[in-house]
């Protein structure tokens, strides 16, 4: 079976930004860092395809571990396919890496699962959950990938529950920062086209600290950006200084106004939700415009 380009997109997409975003719950949840602190795991994907097929593999390690290994990190997303060892920083190679194959009969299959489409489409996972359904990781790994489930639309926590909004708000941040820098990198026209004949510019997200009824600060603030220049695009986490536009956000549940279209772009402003500083605001809205069709790519296709 031969998927589209515009499938074949979204599934590296979601290999270079979506897997990398759960270093957010990894780290900061506290449920999440118990499960893995003990894991020396490794969880490979595939998508078969009679012309592209795709491949990533993740890399859990213990903080022992991972200080031994070349790349020195406990949680790390590689793309291709697993090639059976873990470097070490000594030049050895680890082989006894306990293995989660989540490997799909196709690109269609795979991002039925990833996106949610339908539950028929989902059934795509019960091959990959039997064939790996003794090793103990498994479902660990299965309850950590559904926090990205978070960053869908129809996810839309209130002021109630102010960790459910920071996550959501920091997950979304990264992952499409990262999803738009990937799709630039691999030539998507809309992105591309935006880029080509910009010089130096970041773009700057600030989200303002969580805090609860007394002021207190619970949950610090959020930032990341995407740098463009000449065609070529960066995404990271923190701040950039002197950004050529920095949406500004009060709050995660201003951020989560734009987010989950709680209000249009040109209202969220009018409201306050957020606060745009810097260039005129069209390079804002266009900006906008783009993160919002980037989105369209990872969610499941609206119903008629």
């Amino acid at each position: 079976m031969k998927a589209s380009a515009k499938d074949v997109l979204t599934a590296k997409i979601y290999f270079s930004a979506a897997f990398p975003a759960l270093r957010v719950p990894l780290e900061e949840d506290a449920a999440q860092v118990k499960k893995f602190e003990k894991v020396n795991a490794v969880v490979e994907f595939r998508a078969a395809d009679d012309e592209n097929p795709v491949a990533c593999y993740i890399v859990f390690l213990t903080e022992e571990m991972a200080a031994k290994s070349a790349h020195g990190k406990r949680f790390k997303v590689f793309q291709g396919e697993y090639p059976g060892y873990i470097e070490m920083a000594d030049g050895s190679k680890a082989e006894d890496i306990k293995v989660v194959k989540m490997y799909f009969k196709s690109i269609k299959s795979l991002l039925g699962v990833f996106k949610g489409s339908s539950p028929l489409e989902m059934l795509g996972i019960v091959s990959p959950l039997v064939k790996n359904i003794l090793n103990p990781v498994t479902m660990k790994f299965l309850f950590l990938m559904l926090t990205l489930t978070k960053t869908m639309p129809t996810f839309t926590p209130d002021k109630s529950q102010p960790w459910e909004q920071y996550l959501k708000v920091k997950l979304s941040l990264y992952l499409i920062t990262r999803a738009l820098s990937t799709a630039n990198r691999l030539g998507w026209p809309e992105m591309a086209d935006w880029t080509a004949k910009q010089p130096d510019r970041t773009y700057q997200f600030i989200v303002g600290a969580t805090k609860d009824a007394s002021g207190k600060e619970i949950y610090p603030e959020i930032k990341a950006y995407l740098r463009v220049k000449n065609g070529k695009t960066k995404a990271g986490n923190g701040e950039r200084p002197y950004p050529f536009v920095l949406f500004k956000f009060p709050d995660p549940d201003g951020c989560l106004a734009v987010l989950t279209n709680r209000y249009d772009f040109v209202e969220s402003v009018e409201k306050g939700c957020v606060t745009i500083i810097g260039a005129a605001d069209s390079y804002a809205v266009q900006f906008n415009d783009i993160m919002g069709k980037c989105q369209a790519m990872l969610v499941p296709e609206p119903k008629a």
